[in-house]
């Protein structure tokens, strides 16, 4: 498989329901694919650069979904820094509706053919990421940014570290050096925990760069380099994990 591009001129993206009306935004590969991807989205909803990367994975051939996490709220988005609008929103969300909505993303890949299934998930999305692989029948899981390493940060969700203790499938944890709400400490524990844990999983530290440093090229925080070799990371761990 090809590295996941910085766009992609085969593919677009579809709004769809999955299981119990969960609002989708999917995109197809060109051709026969057994393997599929889910998209979980950032605190601000599900975005315009959400759904570039939902058409990009498609473009390397897998089918791919990206539930509305926000879809029980009139399925807002945020504008990018408007934390406090936005923190609203993510306190709405309930273990409960994140399962059943994640849960239908995953059924209608494979009801697509997806024999195995990928999480990938930036910051809050990539705290459900690592839960997912914890709880979840998925084939792998990648986090981005994820918070909530030492606690939870939803009832009943698990912490990151808790998550970590008891994974299910291979995770691969992006993470920025100067985030603070991913302190140095909690990687740690991270990476003491994995290694007594059989599933191939890893963690990854850009030293110099921020929170929300790989998925949108128009923020001044991305950081160029370090996203390329993350997406390159990513895209051989998918292929590890999927083919």
């Amino acid at each position: 498989m090809q590295s996941i591009p910085a766009r992609s001129d085969h593919s677009h993206a579809n709004e769809t329901a999955g299981a119990g009306g969960v609002p989708l935004t999917v995109s197809m590969p060109v051709g026969v694919a057994r393997a599929g991807v889910i998209v979980l989205h950032e605190v601000w909803g599900l975005s315009a650069p959400v759904t570039a990367l939902v058409v990009r994975l498609a473009g390397c051939g897998y089918i791919t979904a990206a539930p509305h996490l926000y879809h029980r709220i009139a399925d807002p988005v945020v504008t990018n820094g408007k934390f406090t609008q936005a923190r609203r929103h993510h306190d709405t969300l309930t273990r409960e509706g994140l399962t059943f909505d994640i849960e239908s993303a995953l059924s209608w890949v494979r009801a697509q053919g997806a024999q195995k299934v990928a999480v990938i998930g930036f910051s809050m999305g990539g705290t459900l990421a690592l839960w997912a692989a914890a709880t979840l029948h998925i084939d792998a899981a990648v986090t981005f940014y994820g918070a909530g390493l030492a606690s939870p940060r939803w009832p009943g969700i698990l912490s990151g570290i808790d998550a970590v203790r008891v994974l299910k499938a291979p995770w691969l944890g992006i993470y920025a050096g100067t985030d603070a709400s991913t302190p140095a400490r909690d990687l740690q524990q991270v990476r003491e925990i994995l290694t007594h844990n059989t599933t191939q999983s890893a963690v990854v530290v850009y030293p110099k760069v921020r929170h929300g440093f790989a998925l949108d090229p128009d923020l001044p925080r991305h950081a160029a380099d370090e996203a390329t070799d993350a997406f390159e990371r990513t895209s051989l761990f998918l292929k590890t994990h999927l083919r």
